[in-house]
């Protein structure tokens, strides 16, 4: 027995070293196979989140083309919504003006008128004979334009056929001086004081300068309207204003009263209880 002890004792060894070594194994096995399983996974999640982000573009550009489609139909919807709103707003106008034309005729046949005017009329016939009458503002631009040209071709004829400046001082000289041209001296050939002064106003208010406002030194009994050599016409002129008829030569004494003015009025006893324009 107890040779025997020592050759079991190393075989109980042995058996221990290999049951450990058997259990070491199965343990490392079952740690590569958990490790294995574990590698599976993340593969397939990173697989997962390849897929993903690299279909991420795709789905940025259907949602893109998503909300484009619904904004163009949304266009279409509020430019239908739009013209809809357009075709009453036209539709109501069209019966405003139907109803105010009916209310017109009405007040026409109240009157004793006929239903339409004349340019209703003229509207109407221009309407069915096809043409489509112009708004009245062109109406408006087309007479401005035809009274404008009108008055080019009236300026240019009376400019190439005489019209010009000599046809000008024919009407001047027609018409006579102007009176703010003529100087007219006032002489009060009564005894009325302030009968000049009246005169004078007169002849200021039609115009006329007013020269010497005085007496004359001899009395007469005919208001007179004198006149140096070659100003006839502003004495006929300075006469009409005045309504004195006699007309004449300047004297001396009156031209000395006259102090320089081409005419001269003396107003003389019949015209001293009338007023300066008779």
């Amino acid at each position: 027995m107890i040779e025997l002890a020592g050759p079991i004792a190393g075989l109980t060894d042995l058996l221990d070293v290999r049951l450990l070594g058997a259990l070491a194994g199965f343990a490392a096995f079952i740690g590569v196979a958990v490790l294995a399983m574990l590698y599976f996974a993340q593969a397939r999640d990173v697989r997962r989140l390849r897929e993903w982000a690299g279909s991420a573009p795709e789905r940025d550009a259907g949602l893109r083309e998503t909300t484009s489609t619904i904004a163009a139909e949304r266009s279409e919807e509020l430019q239908k919504v739009d013209e809809e709103r357009r075709r009453r707003e036209e539709a109501e106008k069209a019966e405003q003006r139907a109803a105010a034309l009916r209310e017109e005729r009405r007040q026409r046949r109240e009157y004793g008128l006929p239903d339409e005017s004349r340019w209703q009329r003229f509207r109407g016939r221009f309407a069915g004979s096809g043409g489509r009458l112009p708004a009245p503002r062109y109406l408006a631009l087309i007479v401005g334009a035809v009274i404008v040209l009108g008055g080019g071709v009236a300026f240019a004829a009376i400019q190439v056929f005489g019209g010009d400046g000599e046809g000008q001082k024919n009407a001047a000289a027609k018409s006579g001086p102007r009176p703010a041209d003529i100087e007219v001296a006032v002489l009060n050939g009564t005894a009325v004081s302030g009968l000049a002064g009246r005169f004078g106003d007169a002849l200021e208010h039609d115009g006329f300068q007013l020269g010497a406002v005085t007496n004359s030194t001899t009395s007469f009994g005919s208001s007179v309207v004198m006149f140096s050599r070659g100003h006839k016409p502003e004495a006929r002129k300075a006469a009409k204003a005045l309504k004195i008829e006699k007309l004449q030569l300047m004297t001396s004494d009156v031209a000395s009263a006259a102090a320089g003015a081409p005419v001269a009025v003396v107003v003389g006893e019949d015209r001293a209880s009338s007023p300066p324009t008779g």
